[in-house]
C-alpha cells in the first residue's frame, strides 16, 4: 500500500508540472519589463517583391499578446478582404480569404496591436511593406493638420488619399491610402503608387474610414495630388467643424397653429415668395432646420409659395409648396424679448444694443425706451440708427449715452428743482435728494410696455436692464499695422471667448475702448473678393478661404496703447 501511495503521488506531481508548462501565466515579482517585443522574422519580409501568398506570419523574441490586433492593424491600400488571426506564444499569423491585388504595394502598420504579455508594451514601429509585383511603391507624403480658426494641431484625424473616379464620394468610399495624425497634428503616408488622388482629412469619430459630413470635422485639398510630381512634399491642411451634409427638402405641412417647412440641416438664409405678394411672417426653429410660418390671416385658403434657402456651405435649394393652416386649439407661445448686452454688463458710448423677440414683431412706438434710475428719475435718451432684421425677429440700435452726458443730465435735472422754503414740496425734496445720491456710474435701460406687437397680436411687456459705464481711464487701445500685398481681408481682434472687434480691408486698424485683457489677432482672407469670408464647399471641391492666426498674445492694461505689427 505504501508503494502504491508513493506511485500515485509521483504521478500527480508530474501531471502538475506538465500542466504548469502547458498553461503559461504572467510571472509575478521582479523588475518591470519595459522592453518591447522584437520582430525576429516575417513572411513576407519587409520590402519583399512578387509575394503571391495569402498568409502573413510574424515571429517575435518573447511571448506576445495580439488580442487587439484587428482594432489596430492598418492596411493600405484599403482592402475589404476578411482575414483570420491565429496567435501562438511567439508568433501571430494572418490568413486572408482572398488573394492580394496584382502589382500592388501593401503596407501593414500594426501600431499597438501586438504587445508583450506582461506589461502590454507594444512592439515599436512594426511596419511591413511588400509588393505583389516586381517593384515597391516608394512614394510618400507628410504634413500637418491644424484647426482652421485657432491654428491648434488636430490629433487623431484620418488623412486619406482617394483614387479618382467618376463615382468618388467621400461619404461612401474609403480612402485608398490613409494615416492618422499624432498629438502635433502630423501625418505620414508611405508606399504610395505613382498616380493621381484626391485628399480629405476628417475626424472619423466612429473609426469606420468613411466621412460623416454632418458631424465630423474635415479638411480638403482642392488641388489634385499627383504623386508623380509631389512625392516627398510636406502639406498643410486646415480642418473646420461644420455640417457639410447635403441640403435636402424634407416636408411641408400644418403643425398646430403654424405651417412648418423642414430641411435636413440648419439654414443660414431663406426667403418666401408668393404669387399674391403677401407678407408672410416666419422664423427658423428646430436648430434652424425648420421654417415656421405664422398665420396672419392675410389669406383663407392655400397660398402657392416659392422657397429660396441656403446653408452654411453656400448650398442652395429652390422648392415650392402650398401654405395652408388648420384650426387649432393650441395657445400661442408667450411673447418674450431679450436685450444685449446682458444685464449688469459694462458698456461704452460705442456699444451696440440688440433687442431680440421670440416671434416676428412690428414696432408700435419709435420712442420705445427710457434711461431710468427709478420711477422718479427718467432721462430722455432715444435710440439711434435702428435696424430691423430680415424677418423682424430683432432690432439693433445705438444709444448716445456717455458717462459725462449722463452726469450732466442728472445735474441739470437737479438744478431745475427749486425748493421754496415757504412752501416745501416733500416730493420735490425727495427727488432732489435722490438725484444728488445717485451712483453716476450706473444706469438702467427700460424698454417701455406696448412698444412692440407680435404677429400673433400680443404686446410687449416692460423690460429693465442695468448697466455700468466703463470709465475711459480704465480702457485701452490696440493699434494693428499689417504689411501685406493682400487687398481683401478681415482683421479680427479676439479674446479668449470671442471676436471682440473687426475691420475690413484695412492695413492700419485702431481698436479703442477696450477693457484690460489678453488679445490676439486673426486674419480672414477674402480670396474671391465677395466681401465676406467663405467656408468653402467640399462637395464642389472648394476649400475654406485661408485664415491666418497670429499666436502672439498682447496684454492690454488700463489706459495703455499697444502697437502691433504683422506681416502676411
Amino acid at each position: 500500500m505504501k508503494l502504491l501511495f508513493k506511485s500515485i503521488t509521483i504521478i500527480l506531481v508530474f501531471e502538475l508540472i506538465a500542466l504548469s508548462c502547458a498553461n503559461p501565466i504572467t510571472p509575478t515579482g521582479g523588475p518591470k519589463d519595459t522592453i518591447p517585443p522584437t520582430l525576429l522574422e516575417s513572411n513576407p519580409v519587409d520590402q519583399q517583391l512578387n509575394f503571391k501568398g495569402q498568409t502573413i506570419t510574424l515571429e517575435f523574441d518573447e511571448v506576445i499578446n495580439a488580442d487587439k490586433l484587428q482594432q489596430n492593424l492598418v492596411i493600405t491600400p484599403t482592402t475589404e478582404t476578411k482575414y483570420k488571426t491565429i496567435q501562438k506564444k511567439y508568433s501571430v499569423t494572418l490568413q486572408f480569404e482572398e488573394p492580394f491585388e496584382d502589382s500592388t504595394t501593401y503596407t501593414f502598420n500594426f501600431f499597438d496591436g501586438i504587445t508583450d504579455i506582461t506589461e502590454k508594451t507594444p512592439a515599436e514601429n512594426l511596419i511591413i511593406a511588400f509588393s505583389t509585383g516586381s517593384y515597391i511603391d516608394s512614394l510618400y507624403l507628410s504634413g500637418q493638420v491644424l484647426d482652421l480658426l485657432t491654428g491648434e494641431p488636430k490629433d487623431k484625424i484620418t488623412v486619406g488619399l482617394y483614387t479618382i473616379s467618376d463615382t468618388l464620394d467621400f461619404e461612401v468610399n474609403k480612402p485608398t491610402y490613409f494615416s492618422t495624425t499624432n498629438e502635433e497634428g502630423q501625418f505620414f503616408l508611405q508606399n504610395i503608387k505613382a498616380s493621381k488622388f484626391r485628399m480629405l482629412a476628417f475626424g472619423d469619430e466612429n473609426r469606420n474610414l468613411i466621412f460623416d459630413a454632418a458631424t465630423e470635422s474635415y479638411a480638403i485639398k482642392s488641388d489634385t495630388i499627383d504623386m508623380r510630381t509631389q512625392s516627398g512634399d510636406t502639406l498643410s491642411l486646415n480642418a473646420i467643424q461644420i455640417n457639410a451634409a447635403a441640403l435636402e427638402y424634407i416636408s411641408a405641412r400644418p403643425s398646430g397653429r403654424y405651417f412648418e417647412i423642414r430641411y435636413s440641416k440648419p439654414l443660414v438664409e431663406y426667403s418666401i415668395q408668393n404669387t399674391d405678394s403677401l407678407n408672410i411672417a416666419s422664423k427658423l426653429v428646430d436648430e434652424n432646420k425648420t421654417i415656421r410660418v405664422y398665420d396672419n390671416k392675410s389669406f383663407t385658403d392655400s397660398l402657392f409659395s416659392i422657397l429660396y434657402v441656403r446653408d452654411s456651405l453656400g448650398n442652395t435649394s429652390t422648392d415650392t409648396t402650398y401654405i395652408q393652416f388648420r384650426e387649432s386649439s393650441r395657445k400661442p407661445e408667450a411673447f418674450t424679448m431679450s436685450l444685449l448686452p446682458a444685464k449688469n454688463s459694462q458698456v461704452t458710448s460705442t456699444s451696440r444694443y440688440k433687442l431680440s423677440f421670440n416671434k416676428p414683431t412690428e414696432i408700435l412706438n419709435t420712442d420705445f425706451l427710457d434711461v431710468v434710475y427709478d420711477t422718479l428719475v427718467r432721462l430722455d435718451y432715444q435710440p439711434r440708427n435702428v435696424v430691423y432684421s430680415n424677418h423682424n425677429l430683432d432690432i439693433s440700435f445705438d444709444l448716445d449715452i456717455t458717462l459725462n452726458n449722463y452726469k450732466d443730465s442728472l445735474t441739470r435735472l437737479s438744478d431745475a428743482i427749486v425748493i421754496d422754503s415757504t412752501n416745501i414740496d416733500t416730493a420735490q425734496m425727495e427727488l432732489k435728494k435722490r438725484l444728488t445720491s445717485i451712483n453716476q456710474s450706473n444706469f438702467s435701460v427700460q424698454i417701455l410696455p406696448k412698444s412692440f406687437q407680435s404677429v400673433e397680436l400680443d404686446s410687449s411687456a416692460v423690460l429693465n436692464q442695468n448697466y455700468k459705464f466703463l470709465k475711459q481711464e480704465s480702457l485701452g487701445l490696440i493699434e494693428v499695422t499689417l504689411n501685406t500685398d493682400s487687398t481683401h481681408f478681415i482683421v479680427q481682434l479676439m479674446n479668449k471667448k470671442e471676436v471682440v472687434a473687426s475691420q475690413t480691408n484695412t492695413k492700419h486698424c485702431v481698436f479703442n475702448n477696450l477693457p484690460p485683457a489678453n488679445y490676439w489677432v486673426r486674419i480672414l482672407i477674402d480670396s474671391n473678393q465677395n466681401g465676406k469670408w467663405d467656408v468653402g464647399n467640399y462637395r464642389e471641391n472648394i476649400a475654406p478661404e485661408p485664415v491666418i492666426y497670429f499666436k502672439e498674445e498682447t496684454t492690454l492694461r488700463a489706459n495703455f496703447e499697444n502697437q502691433l505689427e504683422f506681416s502676411f
